[in-house]
């Protein structure tokens, strides 16, 4: 089962494994960056969070996908990571679809619009929250599990 969807541009940190990962009681971890997954140094130090029962992957957005969804037949408890937006739409339109996004964390260096403490996002990041809306996906804004959610509020609504 995919247990959670989470956009968060650190990607692995304290907050994913010590707090979503009980949370979700999840036992494998995939992080879909094409980045990450293209540097050597970062997959390493990335599975080697692997402890206790939980697997952690490190993929390309598109091979995350399928291995998500290899992971999910076999019964396992995935949490899937993506370092923004425009990643979790792509997992998205290539077939893994959820009905709920988490984001966590979305830092713009030059600005934005500030959704929460943890969660600054530009135009095109609202743009893709506006479509996961339209597609029926529930946004759920916030940085632990022990967090009250944030509300996104559309930007156009922003001011009515």
């Amino acid at each position: 089962m995919i247990s959670l969807v989470r956009v968060d541009d650190r990607l692995l940190h304290g907050q994913v494994i010590c707090a979503w990962v009980p949370f979700a009681e999840a036992d494998f971890l995939i992080i879909a960056s094409d980045e990450a997954a293209g540097d050597s140094l970062a997959r390493e130090v990335m599975s080697s969070c692997a402890h206790n029962g939980l697997d952690v992957m490190v993929k390309s957005v598109d091979d995350s996908v399928r291995a998500a969804e290899k992971e999910d037949s076999l019964g396992h408890r995935v949490i899937l990571v993506v370092g923004d937006l425009k990643d979790a739409m792509r997992v998205y339109t290539k077939g893994l679809e959820f009905k709920k996004l988490n984001i966590g964390n979305i830092h713009h260096e030059d600005g934005g619009r500030t959704i929460a403490n943890s969660v600054i996002v530009d135009s095109e990041d609202e743009e893709i929250i506006e479509r996961f809306v339209d597609l029926g996906v529930s946004i759920d804004i916030r940085d632990v599990p022990a967090t009250e959610p944030t509300r996104y509020v559309s930007r156009d609504k922003k001011g009515a």
